[in-house]
């Protein structure tokens, strides 16, 4: 490996004695990709010869009308949807921030970011910086203020893997506002689903708050949506799913009475509070069909004998069919049901994992990836590069690390820039031998 040059700033143009030393390892990386696109632009030009007499005389005339057409579509499709005081968001993105738990959101649409409470439910606080709100929330699933901290951490989680890529917001702009932070409430739907219905039937938020006002876009009526609210926390309740499998003590039915309260516009919240419950803990959401005989035992009711029933009995294809291992009834499992999946979420988007998931896709393409953290490698590369180790990450979850092959004249302005976490970077996923790599390749 030749010595480092002197720093270049990233995506400058090379000097020429620089550009001159292009080497064999670009050379195959271009062979490669001009061999993928000469049967296309062969078929193409042929195309294009035969139908010069139409591009010369037909097409002007439709051309002009096609244009205006797919102009007129796009600003169609541009603009935010609007029925009965609604406006429907598409393509909003969730926002890293702070402020985020349940049901508060930092969401990005298009060029604006806003802050949105969701509509009638109420996921307990991550943080006890709100201790009355704490208390209230504890006394309505009749746990103890520390697991309802310990609650609202998990239904933030929830909510983050929920809306994980684009979804979609309904909103009125009515002022959520509860402190100094801009909020407005809204209805967060994803893949035909809608939030609040899915925290609630999961146990991870109680039904409280300010009801929609008539059906938002493609919505129920709110008496329909809340009666769907009523059955998922009767459900929940029933099989002890999510918070409610820490109320042991409580059989409590609260919630309905609330959501008929909040329904005729009342505010005050009907409670019941059982003292001498047990303390459980809430633990991290885990895949039962890759966990380990140790992550399973942290399941309540799972011992070492029904951890191994559990192994025996993969592929398991949905959570309601362990009912079927001997050992677990419909009690046990709704103990930690709120717990598991069958399957893997998929990887956090702009990271290594993201994108070798789909080779077929994305190999031998230019992907944006979030640098987390780089390491030089002693590893052999190619003449005129430097190999180094790229972590990923986005919005705090890990996505994996990749072997990344720079020119050597621009290694040390590289470790310099993404000393700094956070920052993308832009190169070409390439199969290298037998890995695959990223390399940044000369402008």
């Amino acid at each position: 490996m030749g010595p480092t040059a002197n720093v270049i700033p990233l995506g400058s143009r090379l000097p020429s004695e620089a550009s001159s030393r292009v080497s064999k390892f670009e050379a195959l990386i271009d062979n490669r990709l001009n061999l993928q696109t000469t049967n296309f632009f062969h078929s193409a030009r042929t195309l294009a010869c035969s139908s010069q007499i139409y591009r010369q005389t037909i097409m002007p005339a439709y051309l002009y009308f096609a244009l205006l057409f797919c102009g007129l579509l796009l600003q169609a499709q541009a603009e935010p949807k609007s029925v009965a005081g609604w406006e429907t968001l598409e393509g909003c993105r969730l926002v890293d921030s702070p402020l985020n738990d349940g049901d508060s959101l930092l969401v990005r649409h298009e060029d604006q970011e806003y802050m949105f409470r969701i509509y009638w439910v109420d996921a307990p606080e991550p943080a006890d910086s709100a201790m009355e709100r704490v208390r209230e929330q504890a006394q309505y699933f009749s746990i103890s203020e520390a697991q309802a901290t310990e609650s609202g951490e998990l239904a933030r989680r929830y909510t983050r893997k929920f809306l994980r890529g684009a979804f979609t917001v309904h909103t009125r702009w009515e002022d959520a506002r509860s402190d100094q932070n801009r909020r407005f409430f809204a209805i967060l739907e994803k893949d035909g689903a809608y939030l609040s219905q899915e925290l609630v039937a999961n146990g991870l938020a109680r039904i409280y708050g300010m009801p929609t006002q008539g059906k938002w876009p493609g919505g129920p009526t709110p008496r329909v949506h809340l009666s769907r609210l009523k059955n998922s926390e009767r459900q929940a309740q029933r099989e002890q799913v999510g918070v409610w499998s820490l109320a042991t003590g409580s059989r409590q039915m609260s919630g309905l009475e609330t959501l008929i309260a909040a329904s005729e516009g009342a505010s005050e919240l009907i409670t019941l509070q059982v003292p001498g419950m047990e303390q459980q803990e809430v633990g991290d959401i885990i895949n039962i069909n890759t966990a380990s005989l140790k992550e399973l035992e942290t399941l309540p009711g799972i011992g070492p004998a029904l951890g191994q029933r559990i192994i025996a009995a993969r592929p398991i294809e949905s959570v309601d069919s362990l009912v079927e291992i001997p050992g677990i009834g419909a009690n046990t499992l709704a103990g930690f049901k709120y717990r598991i999946i069958t399957t893997d979420p998929p990887p956090p988007e702009n990271t290594v994992a993201f994108y070798t998931a789909d080779l077929e896709q994305y190999l031998d393409q230019e992907v944006v990836v979030v640098v987390d953290r780089v390491a030089a490698v002693e590893t052999e590369s190619p003449a005129g590069f430097r190999a180094v180790r790229l972590e990923t990450a986005f919005k705090g979850e890990a996505g994996g690390s990749i072997t990344t092959y720079l020119p050597d004249e621009f290694y040390d302005s590289f470790m310099q820039f993404y000393a700094e976490p956070g920052k993308e970077f832009t190169g070409l996923l390439y199969q290298q031998e037998n890995e695959v790599v990223l390399v940044y390749r000369r402008q």
